[in-house]
Formats: C-alpha cells, sequence, structure tokens
C-alpha cells in the first residue's frame, strides 16, 4: 500500500508541477557572464523555469523526497543555450544531498556539462564532459569525459538469470572515469569512433542497514575489491534520427567492440561486444504527437579472464527494465527490449521555448545468460508501466517513471533524460 499511496504523490506533485510550468523570468546578465551561451538583451538574460518535484522510490535507494526546478536559457539563435537543474532531495539512507547542473549547447556542434551532487553522507556524483559532434559529412568529431561515483547502494543477488531475491546483499562502490574519443563521419549517417576509457573501481563492505553485505554471503566475489581496467573502443553508428536526444522520428544501429587486457595496463582481461538498434515512428506526420519508440540491446562477454562481477552486463533499473532495481541480474551476456508508445498530450510555448507534455505506456523486457549455446527464449524478466514526461527539443527531457515487475515489484525513477 505504501507504494500506491507514493505513486499517487507523484500524480499530484506531477499535476501541481505542469500548473507551474513555464514560468518566464529574467536575470541580470552579470550573473551569467560570458562564455555562457545565454542570450544577452539590455543586460538581462531571459529564461523559461520548469519546477520538478522529486518523489521516487526505487527498489535499491528507497524514497526520495525534493525540488528540481530546471531554468532553460535560449541563446542568439533562439535555440537553447543553458539549462541549470540544482536540486535538493533527501534520501533515509544517503541523507540530504544537494546537487548543481551545468549543461550548455554553444553551437550546434559543440555542448559541455558540469554535474556536482554531494550528499551528507557517503553517495556523491562528480562529472565533466565535453562533446564536439560532427553534423556533415567529412567532419571529426571527439569528447572528454571525467566521472566521480561514490554509492551505497548497489546490489548483489548471485550471478544468472535465476538469482533469488532472497539472496540480496549490499556493498558500497566508489567508480572513477576518465575517457577521451575522436571519431570521423563519413557520410550523412554513418560514422566510425574509436576511445579510451581509464576505470578504477573499489569495494568496500559498507552496506545498508536492513541487507547482508555481500562478503558474508558471497565470499569468493569480493576477494577482488579493486579493480582498473585500460578499455579500448571501436563503435559504429548509423544514425537517421531528427535530433539525439529528443528524436520523433528515425532509427540508430550502434555496435562496438571492447577489449582490456593485462598487457596494457588493466588488471584483468577481457573482450566484450555489443549492439544497441533504436526505432522512432510517427504516425502523424505534421505534429508527430503520437510516436512509437523501440529499442534492442545485447552486451556479451565474450571473453573473461579474472574479471570480477561489477565489470559483467547487468539487468535491471530505468536504463533496461523498468520494474525493477539496478544490478537485478548479472551474468556475461544480456538481451533487454523496450516498446512504448509516446502521446504529446499538449504544449506550451514561453519565449519561444515550446515544451511538450507526454505520456508513455512501457513494455520493457530482458534477461542474462552464462553463454551463446544456453540462450534461450525462455524466463525474460517483464515490466510494465507509464511514463509522465516534459519535452523541451532538443535537449531537455524531465521525466517520471512508473514500473511494474513480475512478482509486486516496482519502482519509480525520476530525473532527466530518456531510458532511450
Amino acid at each position: 500500500m505504501k507504494h500506491w499511496q507514493g505513486w499517487f504523490g507523484i500524480f499530484l506533485l506531477s499535476l501541481a508541477s505542469i500548473s507551474l510550468s513555464g514560468c518566464s523570468s529574467s536575470f541580470p546578465s552579470v550573473m551569467l557572464p560570458p562564455p555562457l551561451p545565454v542570450e544577452r538583451e539590455n543586460n538581462q538574460v531571459k529564461s523559461t523555469l520548469f519546477p520538478l518535484p522529486v518523489m521516487a522510490t526505487d527498489p535499491n535507494s528507497g524514497e526520495d523526497y525534493g525540488f528540481l526546478p530546471v531554468w532553460v536559457f535560449p541563446r542568439k539563435d533562439k535555440a537553447i543555450g543553458m539549462i541549470l537543474a540544482p536540486s535538493a532531495i533527501y534520501n533515509e539512507v544517503a541523507g540530504s544531498s544537494l546537487a548543481f547542473r551545468l549543461l550548455a549547447y554553444p553551437s550546434k556542434e559543440t555542448q559541455y556539462r558540469i554535474i556536482v551532487d554531494q550528499s551528507t553522507k557517503i553517495n556523491s556524483f562528480y562529472e565533466f564532459s565535453y562533446e564536439k559532434s560532427a553534423t556533415q559529412p567529412q567532419e571529426w568529431l571527439y569528447s572528454v569525459l571525467f566521472t566521480y561515483d561514490a554509492d551505497i547502494f548497489p546490489r548483489f543477488y548471485g550471478f544468472g538469470n535465476a538469482s533469488s531475491s532472497s539472496k540480496e546483499t549490499s556493498y558500497t562502490s566508489r567508480n572513477r572515469i576518465l575517457q577521451g574519443s575522436f571519431g570521423y563521419r563519413i557520410t550523412d549517417n554513418l560514422e566510425l569512433c574509436f576511445s579510451e576509457t581509464f576505470s578504477q573501481i573499489s569495494l568496500s563492505d559498507n552496506h545498508l542497514a536492513n541487507l547482508p553485505p555481500t562478503a558474508s554471503m558471497f565470499p569468493g566475489v569480493m576477494t577482488d575489491r579493486r579493480n582498473t581496467a585500460v578499455i579500448h573502443e571501436i563503435r559504429c553508428n548509423y544514425d537517421t534520427r531528427d535530433y539525439k536526444d529528443t528524436p520523433t522520428c528515425g532509427f540508430l544501429a550502434k555496435m562496438y567492440v571492447q577489449t582490456a587486457r593485462q598487457d596494457l595496463g588493466s588488471d584483468s582481461s577481457y573482450d566484450r561486444l555489443g549492439f544497441e538498434f533504436k526505432g522512432f515512428q510517427p504516425w502523424d506526420s505534421d505534429d508527430r504527437r503520437f510516436i512509437t519508440a523501440v529499442r534492442l540491446v545485447g552486451d556479451f562477454m565474450t571473453r573473461e579472464s579474472g574479471t570480477p562481477f561489477y565489470r559483467l552486463p547487468t539487468l535491471g533499473g530505468f536504463e533496461t527494465d523498468r520494474g525493477y532495481g539496478q544490478w537485478r541480474w548479472i551474468d556475461r551476456n544480456m538481451v533487454a527490449f523496450s516498446l512504448e508508445q509516446r502521446i504529446d498530450v499538449f504544449q506550451l510555448n514561453h519565449f519561444g521555448v515550446v515544451s511538450h507534455w507526454e505520456v508513455a505506456p512501457f513494455i520493457d523486457v530482458g534477461k542474462v545468460f552464462p553463454t551463446f549455446g544456453k540462450f534461450n527464449f525462455h524466463y525474460f524478466h517483464p515490466s510494465a508501466g507509464i511514463a509522465l514526461r516534459a519535452v523541451v527539443r532538443p535537449q531537455v527531457v524531465g521525466h517520471v517513471e512508473v514500473g511494474v515487475g513480475r512478482g509486486g515489484d516496482n519502482a519509480v525513477f525520476m530525473g532527466l533524460g530518456y531510458p532511450f
């Protein structure tokens, strides 16, 4: 009953957010000095505010309560130039967290992002990224990314598609990533990219009070508590979508190959390959208020030697199976499929910024498995639900995703971005 009360509260808060959405305001331009990419007129900067309440129920982290105001700033050409999205959120386990998010879009080809999210307890997240994309054939693209993520909420249930929820355990992870990539757009839709990633993950027995530590139930998997990987990746994308972050039509086919080797600086060796196919079909060509979105994803570790469990493919969470928590199932291989019908219910226009308010019923299904020889079409893990979203194209999505899994599992995810 508690979850249903939470969902009803989310519905009420979402209605309140919609009623307050699109509040227009101005700031003195000195508060947002160059080179921040915002339009300045008469020493003023105009913006549109989307106040989003936070009330989420995640199977792993529990209940979050707070506030996420999103300010959208146009640049001189009237496209979105910058987004400010601070937040204040309370979680019973992680404590109070304050976050600052700056997403900047100086031009159609470039963007950068700064995120600082610190809680009063262990959890923290820091990110800096810069990306220059290619919009025309025979152009180069490149990006750089740094993240630090300390998280007390990871879970381990054992390996395999049939791992039991009765064996749920908890640990704390700290993940540091430094990544650089460059690529080349070959045609209008085809690009090839190479990336180098330095990733260091460390674990500790600091665990949730209501769960046993992973080391007590699975001592074998916790012998390797620190792993450094230098990951080499080649990726090929075929992309016909109209927008990268908020597509209304088109198709994306992405395939990648990764390798990490001990003789090239990694603590363990593995080979990995994967694919992701996304399709977006509008059913009314004029305003595209009805869009069917599908996604098929596969992640396969074809060879591994001494690779710890926290580097294996996983199923569950906002991006793969929304009725369950992240890391619910772990094995060497994973496949997942999602289908949703996005319905544009109504639109608001403020200072030329158009927000689309969207409802999207969805179905997710997936499984993990040890080897290709043992793959079959039985025992997939389904979930279904509905999403409420506010979309400002081409970059902004605020979402509430309510998912129900088999066996009474359920989750509510809230934040920024599409699941796919």
